[in-house]
C-alpha cells in the first residue's frame, strides 16, 4: 500500500493494518479502503509502545502489556487501536468494566473504527447480554464497511440466543459468504447450531463438515464433532 501525505509527513497505511494483527479478529485480511486522519497522526513512539503491548500480551505477560498499552495512550490520547488493545488486555486480567470502557473510548475517538465495536461486542457475548450485543453489532453494520463479516457474526449470534432464527440464519449466511477465504471457519459452527435448532440436520451437518475441513483448533473441532455425532444419531444415514 502506498505512503500517504498528512500534515507534511509521510505515513504508510500498512501500519494501521499491521496493528490489527494483534487483535483476535482477522481484520488485517479484510483491508479497509480508507483510514481516518487521526489514525495517520499516531507518532512512532506510540506505535512502538503498541507493538510492545502486543508482543508481551502474546506471551501472556498481561501486567507488562497493560503498561505498554497505557504508555502508547499517554503518547497519543486519541490512539484508537491502543485503547482496543488495552481493553483486550484488561479483559485477560478479568477487569471487565475497565475493558469495556476502554473499547467504548476507542469508538468515541473514532466512530468508524470497526475493532472498537467488535471489542465491545465480544465482552457482551461473554456476559450473554444479547440485546446489547445486537445493538453494538447494528452500530458496526451502520458503518457500511467492507469488513462487516464479524459484525454480521455477532448479529447472528445475538439473534440466535434471542430465538429469532430467521434473522440469525440471514446474518450467519451473509457472514460465511463474505468470508470467502475461510479466515473464520468457526462461523460455520454457529450456522450449524442455527440449522440444528430449525430441525434442518442436513444443512447443519454440511456446515460442520465445512468447519472440520479447515482445522481451526482442538476445542471447536471437538465441539463440532460432538454436534455432528449427535445429528447422525438423531438422523442416521439411510
Amino acid at each position: 500500500m502506498s505512503p500517504v501525505k498528512t500534515n507534511g509527513s509521510t505515513v504508510n497505511l500498512t501500519l494501521t493494518i499491521d496493528e490489527e494483527k494483534c487483535f483476535p479478529w482477522n481484520l488485517s485480511e479484510l483491508q479497509a479502503t480508507s483510514v481516518t486522519a487521526t489514525r495517520l497522526k499516531v507518532p512512532s513512539q506510540a506505535r512502538s509502545e503498541f507493538e510492545k503491548a502486543c508482543n508481551t500480551s502474546n506471551k501472556n505477560k498481561f501486567e507488562e502489556a497493560e503498561q505498554h498499552a497505557r504508555s502508547a495512550i499517554d503518547k497519543f490520547q486519541d490512539y484508537s487501536a491502543a485503547w482496543v488493545m488495552l481493553g483486550l488486555i484488561l479483559e485477560q486480567q478479568h477487569k471487565a468494566q475497565e475493558a469495556r470502557d476502554a473499547c467504548s473510548r476507542a469508538a468515541a475517538i473514532d466512530a468508524t473504527y470497526m475493532p472498537a465495536y467488535l471489542c465491545e461486542a465480544e465482552f457482551l457475548v461473554r456476559n450473554q447480554q444479547w440485546e446489547e450485543v445486537l445493538n453494538v453489532a447494528d452500530q458496526a453494520l451502520g458503518l457500511k464497511s467492507e469488513r462487516d463479516t464479524y459484525a454480521l457474526y455477532y448479529r447472528a449470534m445475538a439473534y440466535f440466543h434471542l430465538n429469532n432464527l430467521v434473522e440469525a440464519k440471514k446474518s450467519g449466511l451473509q457472514a460465511v459468504e463474505m468470508d470467502a477465504n475461510h479466515y473464520e471457519p468457526s462461523f460455520h459452527l454457529l450456522l450449524a447450531q442455527i440449522f440444528g435448532r430449525e430441525g434442518d440436520s442436513v444443512n447443519a451437518a454440511a456446515q460442520l463438515q465445512q468447519l472440520l475441513a479447515h482445522h481451526i483448533g482442538r476445542p471447536q473441532e471437538d465441539a463440532a464433532k460432538r454436534l455432528l455425532a449427535k445429528l447422525e444419531t438423531q438422523h442416521p444415514a439411510k
